[in-house]
């Protein structure tokens, strides 16, 4: 089932630049922000990562996994800075258990 939510974010895509990457994460910072995302990991806070691409890096990588609070579907935010790659991933939206409303 289509969720109004997050559906305009569903689609896998690789981050080419750290300017992109910047990008994405101020338009997540917003989302987030709004109450539709709830960020549920984070290898450091968001606000960092305009920081951490000035300085050193705090390690090889960055994460940042996000929910979406109206249908639990789960988003990934990544970026290996050894091997140059980032991209942001999907999740499947979370079945509904068919005993869910039903008494036991």
């Amino acid at each position: 089932m289509p969720c109004t939510k997050c559906d305009g974010f569903a689609q896998r895509f690789n981050i080419a630049t750290i300017r992109e990457y910047r990008d994405v994460v101020r338009q997540l910072m917003e989302i987030v922000n709004e109450g539709t995302f709830l960020l549920v990991y984070a290898s450091c806070p968001l606000q960092e990562v305009f920081q951490v691409f000035q300085a050193a890096m705090p390690g090889d990588s960055i994460h940042h996994d996000f929910r979406c609070f109206a249908c639990g579907r789960t988003f990934h935010l990544g970026a290996d800075i050894y091997h140059g790659h980032a991209s942001w991933t999907v999740g499947d939206v979370p079945q509904q258990s068919e005993n869910l409303g039903k008494p036991n």
